[in-house]
Order: C-alpha cells, then sequence, then structure tokens
C-alpha cells in the first residue's frame, strides 16, 4: 500500500500537520472550531490562527478519521492550505465506496472562507496532487500552486451547490 506515492503523501501530511498543529497550539495560535476562529479574528485582526478541518465517517459507531485539511488564516485574511490528508485505506482504494473526502475538505474551505469573509485560499500542489486540483477546481492547468479567488471560488460555490441538489 505504502507503493502507491498517494498513501505516501497522505501518511507523510498527516505527520507534518500533527507537528505543525502541536507547535501552534503552544504557542496559542490554534482554533478547534468556527465559532473560536471567528472570535481570535474579532481579537486580533492581523493574527495567524492555525486549525484542523476534519472528516470523519459518521455512519461509524466511533466515528473515524478519513481525512483532514491543516489550514490557517493569513495575518493578510486569506486561508492558506499547508497539508491535505485522506486516509490511506481510503486514497489507496482499500475502501472503494469511500470517494470525495477531497473534494469535501476543499468545499468545506468554501464554506469557512464564506463565512469568514475571506477571497482567497492558496497553498501548494506536488506532482501527485496537482491533477487533483485541476478537477476541483475546473483549472486547465496546476503546477506548483493553486490560488482559489474569483471565478474559481464561483466554480467551487456551484460545484458545491450541484451536489448539495443530489443528495436525498
Amino acid at each position: 500500500m505504502q507503493a502507491n506515492p498517494h498513501v505516501r503523501d497522505a501518511l507523510e501530511y498527516a505527520r507534518l500537520a500533527s507537528k505543525r498543529w502541536t507547535y501552534y497550539r503552544q504557542h496559542g495560535e490554534t482554533a478547534t472550531s468556527l465559532p473560536e476562529l471567528h472570535s481570535a479574528v474579532q481579537r486580533h485582526p492581523r493574527a495567524e490562527i492555525a486549525f484542523l478541518l476534519i472528516a470523519r465517517a459518521s455512519w461509524q459507531p466511533d466515528p473515524r478519521l478519513i481525512g483532514l485539511a491543516y489550514c490557517r488564516r493569513t495575518w493578510c485574511h486569506r486561508l492558506v492550505v499547508d497539508f491535505v490528508a485522506v486516509h490511506p485505506r481510503v486514497v489507496g482504494r482499500l475502501h472503494a465506496r469511500i470517494r470525495g473526502i477531497g473534494t469535501g475538505l476543499f468545499y468545506g474551505l468554501i464554506e469557512i472562507a464564506d463565512e469568514l469573509g475571506i477571497g482567497m485560499i492558496w497553498g501548494e500542489a506536488t506532482a501527485n496532487s496537482a491533477s487533483f486540483y485541476e478537477k476541483i477546481l475546473g483549472a486547465e492547468s496546476v503546477l506548483d500552486q493553486f490560488h482559489i479567488h474569483g471565478e474559481t471560488m464561483n466554480h467551487c460555490r456551484r460545484e458545491l451547490a450541484r451536489i448539495h441538489q443530489h443528495q436525498p
């Protein structure tokens, strides 16, 4: 399973996100809920605040983590995506029926940005993730970084609305 480059990336990003979370937590620069993030921005408008967006398997008796996005609200009121990791068994296709975790995390970030009045999300793409970003952003080409704003943000909002329309 670790021969799969997406699985290797997921494991590496989860470890790195954990280390970075610990660092920011020790310095009091984290938020564990959207209201807490709102409050931190209100108190310190130019603060950099880290947060984790977590996807859990709600259909499990003890909901298991199936994906995470480690992000920061920057001092100039943007969101930066540092790490996105989908559970290795999901990204490695051992749970073939579970799909769309990464897409759901990104569309969740769009909703967080809208809630906070943030107009741009950006991050770094890797050789393994560039095609994923092209797909969810409706972009022709993504190289080493992506920017979600303007029409790209609107594209993501439309896709999220389309997904919501098709859910029971």
